[in-house]
């Protein structure tokens, strides 16, 4: 079949090539009947010879043609043309991910702008059964108003069936594949997606990939072995939470990863426009769940990776939200009893210096006692005598000559002792707060870590009681009670530290601790 511009497939004139890889070439053409411009691809020379894959594409197309979703080119049909197979796709005017950044990095904003727009795709495909498998620039074209249209799906899930060394697995392919693609899994899941759409937001927001090499083999040792430089090392003004968060996606484990494409998107989400830079974390939110994805803390720490777990881990977002509407709001608290303390330390402080006190000059003796050879002290002298009272008031009153005769009343220095103990008693309340706000901190930490486990275990039991509930059966008793136990802990725990009471706060938690854990046997976690 002639493909040459200007001639004629069936009812298309071609117009250009658009692009060309191992499974096939790409052309624009146009209906001669209908007079719409679409995307004709050409799959493989020759059917013929492999009838089996010629069906496994069919079925893949029809898939495809399934998926209605404005960040995905639409299949609008598909045919066999002397033993080839076409596909005739929307026609997505605009640029691909990877032509933008060869003119360099991509903003922050427009990274997760663009990235959060293939998230959605994908949460929509992932629903659907449809795994893109072959995720990479080079597949999302950006339009000129902005929309990212996410391409290939069909292709790329039989190629990623297809051995590493056939046709069509190309070396910039290698560089976005998950570790479990390497090893030839052949049962890939969405976190695969999850993994590659990582590479790629890493790469727009540093302008380089996470792992490099001479050769296919090196390439994918180091999926396989090598951790990535965190994206902050690269460039220390990246968000904090940015950085955590594509770490996040690049976990070898599957396990560690984001598990859904919703929650990876909503941890983007948090970081977009938040101002936040590697010296000032973004402002978290008043719950546990929320408040970690906002505001993870810096690559090295790594303390906060459960939760993003935990969020993924959820069917959607939607069960998290209602999920961490019970979670007791301790960061938010937290963050009041601080700075309420710090507010009443101030209060208690003495004034840091006593202000100057001018002595007066001994008045003269009357003119029969006072000696004649002692003369008056001059005014000079006076203020001399006054000045050292601004840093010891007592030292600069003995310092003045009592008369001769008749002693004049002296001011009355205020007790040297008063100062040091209002500073005493400054210094104890501020330590008093900042040993509350620690303490207070503290409970704060445990109760974040204990959310993500609350979250994951009142998922796990609401999927029990579903499936349960269609075999007519119900919870068990005892851990439905244990359940109430923690909601009613957790509650408590919340209002102790709403209140200031530390002490009140940490038993409730260290209880609502044992009834999760019970739960958490009880579900097999």
């Amino acid at each position: 079949m002639n493909y040459e511009i200007g001639s004629r497939v069936g009812d298309y004139e071609v117009l250009e090539v658009l692009g060309a890889g191992g499974m096939g070439r790409v052309y624009k053409v146009r209906n001669v009947i209908s007079d719409r411009v679409e995307a004709m691809k050409v799959l493989l020379p020759d059917l013929e010879g492999d009838a089996e894959l010629a069906d496994r594409f069919m079925r893949e197309i029809k898939v495809q043609a399934s998926l209605d979703h404005p960040n995905i080119a639409a299949l609008h049909t598909a045919l066999r043309l002397d033993n080839q197979l076409l596909m005739l796709m929307e026609y997505v005017q605009g640029v691909t991910i990877e032509t933008v950044m060869r003119s360099g990095r991509i903003p922050i904003d427009k990274a997760i702008d663009y990235t959060a727009q293939v998230l959605s795709a994908l949460s929509y495909a992932h629903a659907h059964g449809v795994v893109h498998r072959d995720l990479k620039p080079a597949n999302m074209i950006v339009t000129p108003s902005g929309v990212v249209k996410l391409m290939d799906f069909g292709i790329a899930k039989m190629a990623a069936d297809r051995k590493l060394t056939q046709t069509g697995r190309t070396v910039g392919s290698l560089y976005y594949m998950s570790p479990e693609q390497i090893k030839g899994s052949v049962d890939l899941d969405p976190r695969s997606d999850l993994y590659s759409l990582g590479i790629s937001l890493y790469e727009m927001v540093t302008g380089a990939r996470p792992f490099q090499g001479d050769s296919e083999y090196s390439i994918m040792a180091a999926h396989l072995e090598t951790n990535p430089p965190p994206p902050i090392q690269l460039d220390p003004n990246l968000p904090p939470a940015l950085s955590e968060i594509v770490l996040m996606s690049l976990e070898k484990d599957p396990a560690q990863r984001f598990q859904t494409a919703d929650a990876f998107r909503a941890a983007l989400l948090s970081v977009r426009g938040s101002g936040q830079t590697a010296a000032q974390p973004a402002v978290p939110m008043a719950t546990f769940a929320a408040a970690q994805v906002i505001a993870p803390p810096p690559p090295a720490a790594r303390s906060h990776r459960g939760l993003y777990i935990a969020l993924g881990s959820l069917a959607t977002i939607a069960v998290i939200v209602a999920a961490a509407t019970q979670i007791p709001k301790f960061r938010r608290t937290a963050a009041e009893s601080a700075p309420a303390a710090a507010r009443s330390a101030p209060a208690q402080q003495a004034p840091a210096e006593a202000p100057p006190v001018a002595t007066p000059s001994p008045a003269p003796a009357p003119a029969e006692t006072q000696p004649p050879s002692q003369p008056v002290s001059p005014a000079p002298a006076t203020k001399a005598a006054a000045q050292p009272l601004r840093r010891a008031p007592a030292a600069a009153a003995a310092a003045v000559p009592a008369p001769a005769q008749q002693p004049v009343a002296q001011p009355v220095s205020p007790p040297p002792q008063a100062p040091s103990a209002s500073a005493a008693a400054s210094a104890a309340a501020a330590a008093a707060a900042d040993a509350k706000a620690e303490q207070l901190e503290k409970i704060r930490e445990q109760g974040a870590l204990l959310s993500i486990r609350v979250a994951t275990v009142r998922s796990s039991l609401d999927g029990l009681r579903a499936a349960q509930a269609r075999s007519g059966l119900g919870l068990r008793a005892d851990m439905a009670a244990s359940a109430q136990r923690m909601d009613y802990l957790l509650s408590e725990a919340d209002a102790a530290v709403q209140r200031g009471d530390a002490a009140a706060a940490q038993r409730n938690l260290d209880l609502a601790e044992k009834e999760v854990s019970k739960l958490e046997k009880f579900l097999g976690h």
